[in-house]
């Protein structure tokens, strides 16, 4: 990822979840399907859609921190509002 910031922040999840960095788009598939990275650390998340009626978008860490923090969640397809979640608790420390 370029470190000039060309990229657009990602609406999303703008900010990592796991150290706090600035993340931004790397590649659209379509407007629900897209990756993300973290400019800090490094981690990788890919969107979807569930299969559901719904369409539900999830989000699935695919490369985590460089000191393996987030370890736990690579290839599970959570929801968008975990993730949100996340950073909402990081705030609150």
């Amino acid at each position: 990822m370029p470190k000039d910031a060309k990229l657009p922040r990602a609406v999303e999840l703008p900010v990592c979840p796991l150290c706090d960095g600035k993340v931004y788009y790397t590649q659209w598939i379509t407007h629900k399907i897209f990756q993300m990275e973290c400019e800090s650390c490094g981690a990788h998340w890919r969107t979807g859609l569930k299969e559901s009626t719904k369409r539900d978008i999830y989000v699935e860490l695919t490369k985590s921190m460089s000191n393996s923090k987030g370890r736990e969640f690579l290839g599970k397809k959570l929801p968008l509002e975990f993730w949100r979640d996340m950073i909402r608790e990081r705030i609150r420390i």
